[in-house]
């Protein structure tokens, strides 16, 4: 599908990584979340080109990503989404591959806004927490609750996918769009990478509730994703969390769309095995027609 949305993408205006951040680059925000899947976005894509941009550096349009979150031993971050706390926190280490480009981030969400601080550092210390990382985390930590002591994080997930960025022709929102997901719990090192197929994540970003994309997916019957905390759902995903309830709903959809994958393999499986009994059964009439013609019968 990679190559499909290449070809889309073809048909939006391009914008270069300077011209969004002087237009877009919105670190405190509204953030709206749907979940897709990858035949559904292809069809959105057509729509979205009218009124979109597509991020553009070096003639890549689809840039792989690779995130590491830091969380404290006792998971304080994740169930600070589960308990659904007005002020939630998220750290990582982010990892533009393509550009070998990495950012330290803490994102605060605070009754629904979103504040994101965060600094470039050099791309091998990527998924560590170094000094200057300890440092800048307890700094804003502090500046946010008051002085209180910040707790000691460790790295927890990885996630890596594939990142589509669209802005608005007049800059008033930035959509991410992702796809070929994979997440694994770092902590363990017996376990085993997921692959979440066929899940698209589609993220506005914009300063107001009613921004373009909102239209865009309530005339699709797109539903806004509720309770959908990326970090928190790889979590659930990697088998860490004892409680899971407020991402339940959330769960239903994903695993709604994971089920419609396995069904289009059994239904070409299925097509796969009837042709080849087909087959089967052609060539042994065919022989027996020619041994009975050999025999004269």
């Amino acid at each position: 599908m990679t190559n499909t949305y290449n070809s889309k993408l073809q048909n939006f205006e391009p914008i270069s990584l300077t011209e969004l951040n002087a237009k877009a680059s919105y670190l405190k925000r509204i953030d709206k979340k749907y979940l897709l899947n990858m035949q559904q976005l292809s069809e959105i894509l057509e729509e979205l080109k009218k009124d979109f941009k597509v991020l553009e550096i070096k003639w890549i349009k689809i840039f792989s990503y690779d995130n590491i979150y830091m969380d404290s031993d006792d998971y304080l971050f994740y169930n600070q989404h589960q308990e659904q706390k007005q002020s939630r926190t998220k750290v990582r280490t982010r990892y533009y591959i393509d550009s070998n480009l990495a950012y330290f981030e803490f994102k605060q969400k605070i009754n629904g806004i979103t504040n994101k601080y965060r600094y470039e550092f050099p791309s091998e210390e990527h998924g560590f927490m170094t000094k200057w990382k300890k440092r800048f985390f307890e700094w804003v930590w502090q500046s946010i609750y008051n002085n209180n002591l910040a707790p000691k994080l460790s790295p927890s997930i990885q996630t890596k996918y594939k990142r589509i960025t669209l802005v608005s022709n007049d800059g008033s929102e930035r959509l991410t769009i992702d796809f070929n997901i994979k997440t694994q719990n770092i902590r363990d090192k017996n376990s085993k990478q997921i692959y979440l197929k066929n899940l698209v994540i589609i993220e506005s970003k914009s300063l107001n509730k009613d921004c373009l994309s909102n239209e865009i997916m309530k005339n699709h019957n797109f539903e806004e994703a509720k309770s959908c905390s990326k970090y928190s759902l790889w979590v659930v995903y990697s088998g860490l969390a004892t409680k899971y309830d407020t991402f339940v709903e959330t769960m239903e959809k994903i695993k709604e769309i994971r089920l419609e994958t396995m069904k289009n393999k059994q239904r070409k499986v299925w097509t796969v095995d009837k042709t080849t009994i087909e087959n089967k059964v052609n060539k042994t009439t065919i022989e027996n027609r020619f041994v009975k013609k050999a025999l004269g019968s």
